[in-house]
């Protein structure tokens, strides 16, 4: 095992000749002058396009710690990083293995170890939407193309079809549920097209071939006492398993959001586009095991895969791509607060042991991975891009509040105008690697 502390070393370097951000005066160099430039542009009111280096329509002070950082962290002109983009191409997945003894800790987790032993169908046409199948147990209430499910039953298997453009569904249960989504196109204007108030286990199926579709309003019609806190909403774990395709907007709130867990099992196809929140919010934990997933999330201070616990990575291939900037808050004694951007924020430990991680931040003070406690990446493909540069704090590839550890696969992290990476506690990079380039505290690449 080797231990190996990357001591980040600031130099103050002009930058060669020629047309850059940051050099305001125009001379082909980024130094204390063009600082000066800005701050004469502020004081004299002048909003030059060459003083605005952030490009805001403004020039603040905002421009004048870009133009620092610039000097101080060299310039993204000198490091050319990976390009990382969407990727919906076929992934080749090995076969899952299923647990089948009910000791084991995630027994339950799986769809197939449930007997489902009543089906009820849910057809959404228009502005209306029909209910067939239910028992007696299970009581239904729709107005319009809004669904309301109230059930004490066990084993109950929704399937759900149609479109509407002004509907929703929503659950009250007591036990756990399968919600088969067999080609649907949801949209609630005025909340969750999704909204599971049941503790329990929800079972989401995406049935193959088919392609399904949730989407949100901007303003929320909240209920007294409800969570209500994305377009998919669930009290309880959602599971997500099947071989279909599920595209999740959100223009109100999270794309996916559970005040528990979320499991997504190979064979699933996600596409996430949020311009208000995160793509997947979860308190427990989030534990992707396979298939494909893309995020477009553009809204400031959210992160593509936000958990308040624990996130594992350990298949299938995650493409996120975030282009918001620092979000201001007041905190509850009125003073201003900021969050950054992130591909994968974790309050908790991360661990990725195999698949795809692509993360690619555009926006300025962002971070391609924070966590909170150990990062350990022991195996898989990991690309982590920050293009953006400093306003608040350093743009960061990765940033670990505590340690981190790489003992395998394919690590790569670039903040051309920050930190590659940043570890408070101790970087531990194992024995075995073939390539190891550390490129000015910008680049980081380990591989094995």
């Amino acid at each position: 095992m080797k231990k190996i502390c990357f001591v980040l070393l600031a130099m103050i370097t002009g930058l060669a000749a020629g047309a850059k951000t940051g050099d305001v005066n125009g001379d082909g160099e980024v130094n204390i002058t063009d600082v000066n430039a800005v701050i004469d542009a502020i004081l004299g009111g002048n909003s030059s396009p060459a003083a605005d280096v952030n490009g805001d329509g403004e020039v603040n002070i905002s421009d004048v710690n870009i133009v620092i950082n610039i000097i101080f962290g060299g310039g993204d002109d000198e490091l050319t990083p990976k390009e990382i983009d969407l990727d919906y191409s076929a992934l080749n997945e090995p076969g899952e293995t299923i647990p089948y003894d009910e000791d084991a800790l995630d027994y339950g987790d799986y769809v197939e170890n449930t007997v489902w032993s009543t089906t009820v169908r849910i057809t959404f046409d228009g502005e209306t939407a029909t209910v067939t199948g239910a028992p007696t147990s299970v009581l239904v209430n729709v107005e319009g193309a809004h669904v309301t499910i109230t059930s004490a039953a066990k084993r109950i298997r929704y399937i759900v079809t149609g479109t509407t453009s002004d509907g929703s569904l929503k659950f009250y249960s007591e036990r756990k549920f399968q919600l088969q989504l067999n080609g649907v196109d949801i949209t609630n204007p005025n909340g969750a097209a999704v909204n599971n108030q049941c503790g329990k286990s929800l079972y989401l199926v995406l049935n193959e071939g088919t392609v399904n579709t949730l989407r949100d309003g901007k303003n929320y019609s909240m209920v007294e006492g409800e969570d209500q806190k994305g377009t998919l909403f669930s009290e309880g774990q959602i599971l997500v398993s099947g071989k279909g395709r599920l595209n999740i907007y959100s223009e109100g709130k999270n794309c996916m959001a559970s005040d528990d867990y979320v499991f997504v099992r190979p064979g699933c196809q996600l596409y996430m586009n949020s311009t208000s929140g995160h793509g997947i919010k979860a308190k427990d934990y989030i534990y992707i095991k396979g298939g494909v997933i893309n995020m477009e999330i553009a809204a400031d201070g959210a992160k593509g895969i936000n958990c308040d616990s624990l996130v594992n990575i350990t298949g299938g291939r995650t493409t996120i791509i975030t282009s918001g900037t620092t979000k201001w808050e007041t905190d509850s004694m009125g003073e201003p607060v900021s969050t950054g951007c992130a591909g994968v924020k974790a309050d908790y430990n991360m661990t990725m042991t195999g698949g795809t991680l692509n993360i690619k931040c555009t926006g300025n003070d962002a971070k391609g991975i924070n966590v909170a406690l150990p990062f350990v990446f022991g195996g898989g493909e990991l690309n982590v891009v920050c293009t953006g540069r400093q306003v608040t704090v350093a743009p960061k590839g990765v940033k670990c509040d505590t340690d981190c550890t790489v003992k395998g696969g394919s690590f790569y992290s670039c903040a051309p105008n920050g930190k590659a990476l940043d570890v408070d506690g101790t970087l531990t990079i194992a024995d075995g690697y073939t390539t190891l380039n550390n490129e000015d505290d910008r680049l980081l690449e380990v591989v094995y």
